[in-house]
């Protein structure tokens, strides 16, 4: 015969639950073992058939299995219902702190439902009970500005009862304001409609009776992107003089100095990029403020941080990648104008000679440096000027070598053929050694372009499969520093992978070189 439980199975509750248990009469010996959430929590053996009490005291899913033997040395097992039990209250809380809403019209109020995304209600074991919540949502004057408690209590499924007070702010409406805002882009927007009607009414036009016109020879006018252009660069320049007044603005332009030749507006002017780059941050932050409006929102602090910076540093990315392509084709093109000036020496040429004979020759950046030292030259410039301008303005070592090369020429003297012959061989055996260790390093460089990626593939694909997944990083303050400690370990992860890859560049080189002797 069995053992008998006083309590065989409880569904739910949420008191603590207490069972005797009567082993056999016959029983020598018996061990229970007590099983939570499948797992075994405590396992006890007892001599003799004395009646025992076990207590479940803490949340969870409770079986208890008892193995009996009896005097004969028969085993008996036993096996227990179910006892459920959950002492976690449920937990309320706001995403932000404060649960911030605008005033209200007269005889207006906010329900429940017009909370959802403020307020979030969890349990542990059933979930979200955010339908269960109760608020006495009509003490709060929703149409005074000032901030108030909002009680509010809800119970879960074993009658745990949790009661929480939630600050309340009622703000000061910015209906008018939204509503002007949008009157103002509507009329911008029907101005902007008008005008391109007119417009278009006029090509109509101008096609129309363009068959039966003669236009003068030569006479070509500008399109409607090009006066729009030129417009841009003069309003970019009017602006710059204004902030070269700064002296602080002056100093910090002169770290853009590199993107001076790739500027189409003055390039002579660092100026002029630290002004496209205010233009570029205001206009971003235009839109992101007519997007705002639309949807009848109030820009906050970090809405309008973020979109001016990024914004302000949008230009940096894009003529980066300008400088980049412009500084590549100008190192490539370098080997090919030391070969044209030397076989220029080789046939009797000078120096002026040899440099226009390159600018005939070439094309792209090389043509235009080569070009402005000819100008230089024949405004009276030496020839050791010329090119330590030319070496400030490129800061390549192979133009530094030349430099000093040529220098060194007009102090001591030399052959100039042979001089320029050993400089071919150098670019040549650099730009040999060069894409050998491109070749080498390609895979590696492949991987770490992967190993960047990586984290943004991950993250599209939780998005797409889950878009609400990365929402409780945003809605906290603990979300906050998890996003940033990530950023920064991010960050801190691709400057450690760069500098090894710098590392083993640098000993591919010298292993190159070395064996080059």
């Amino acid at each position: 015969m069995e053992g008998k439980f006083s309590i065989n199975s409880k569904t739910l509750t949420n008191q603590p639950i207490s069972i005797n248990y009567t082993p056999n009469t016959s029983a020598l010996r018996y061990t229970y073992r007590i099983i939570k959430d499948k797992e075994v929590q405590e396992r006890t053996t007892k001599v003799g058939n004395k009646s025992i009490v076990i207590n479940l005291n803490e949340t969870g899913t409770y079986q208890i299995e008892v193995e009996t033997t009896l005097k004969n040395k028969k085993v008996l097992k036993q096996t227990s219902g179910i006892y459920v039990i959950d002492m976690d209250r449920p937990i309320i809380t706001t995403r932000s702190g404060i649960i911030k809403k605008e005033q209200l019209a007269k005889n207006k109020t906010i329900n429940k439902q017009d909370l959802k995304n403020d307020i979030i209600v969890r349990d542990k074991q059933d979930g979200d009970l955010f339908n269960k919540l109760e608020c006495n949502f009509d003490s709060i004057p929703y149409q005074k500005i000032g901030l108030y408690d909002l009680t509010c209590k809800v119970s879960d499924e074993a009658n745990n009862v949790t009661e929480q007070t939630i600050k309340f702010q009622v703000l000061k409406s910015t209906r008018l304001q939204l509503f002007y805002a949008q009157f103002i882009i509507g009329v911008v927007f029907l101005i902007v409609i008008i005008l391109m009607i007119k417009f278009f009414k006029a090509v109509y036009y101008e096609n129309k009776i363009t068959p039966f016109t003669v236009k003068p020879v030569g006479e070509k006018k500008p399109g409607l992107l090009d006066n729009l252009t030129v417009f841009g660069k003069k309003v970019i320049v009017k602006i710059s003089k204004v902030l070269r007044k700064s002296t602080f603005l002056t100093n910090y332009s002169k770290k853009y100095e590199k993107y001076n030749p790739i500027l189409t507006i003055d390039n002579n002017d660092s100026m002029n990029f630290v002004t496209l780059k205010l233009l570029v941050a205001i206009f971003v932050l235009i839109i992101t403020f007519f997007s705002k409006t639309v949807q009848l929102k109030v820009l906050s602090y970090y809405e309008l941080i973020i979109p001016f910076l990024f914004g302000y540093y949008l230009p940096n990315v894009l003529y980066k990648i300008k400088y980049r392509l412009y500084y590549n084709k100008l190192e490539n093109d370098l080997l090919q104008a030391i070969i044209i000036m030397n076989n220029a020496f080789k046939s009797g040429r000078s120096i002026t000679q040899a440099m226009e004979l390159v600018t005939h020759e070439l094309d792209g950046p090389i043509k235009e440096e080569f070009q402005k030292m000819s100008s230089e030259l024949n405004l009276g410039l030496s020839i050791e000027d010329v090119f330590k301008r030319f070496s400030k303005r490129i800061n390549l070592d192979e133009i530094a070598y030349l430099t000093a090369s040529l220098s060194i020429l007009n102090k001591t003297g030399g052959n100039i053929i042979e001089v320029f012959s050993s400089i071919e061989k150098s670019l040549f055996a650099k730009k040999k050694l060069k894409l050998e260790m491109k070749s080498l390093t390609g895979a590696s460089r492949m991987i770490v372009a992967i190993l960047f990626l990586v984290p943004f593939l991950f993250i599209a694909f939780i998005l797409v499969i889950s878009p609400t997944y990365f929402l409780p990083l945003f809605n906290s303050k603990i979300g906050w520093i998890f996003i940033s400690i990530m950023v920064v370990i991010y960050l801190a992860y691709i400057w450690f992978v760069k500098k090894i890859m710098d590392v083993r560049h640098l000993v591919i080189c010298q292993d190159k070189s070395y064996g080059s002797f």
